[in-house]
């Protein structure tokens, strides 16, 4: 770690959204359907019907 970076204004936060498959909280989410959203590793599940998105 260097000084300029212990002293660099803090990267804003991102909201989360909640997986409709997992439950998890993700900062990458994609609407799969009309309401209903994933994370990035459960598209294809979605897509698919694999799973049921909530």
């Amino acid at each position: 770690m260097t000084l300029e970076s212990l002293l660099a204004e803090p990267r804003p936060v991102v909201d989360a959204v909640v997986c409709g498959v997992c439950g998890r909280e993700t900062a990458a989410p994609v609407e799969v359907r009309p309401g209903v959203v994933a994370c990035p590793e459960h598209v294809l599940d979605v897509f698919e019907n694999r799973v049921v998105a909530r």
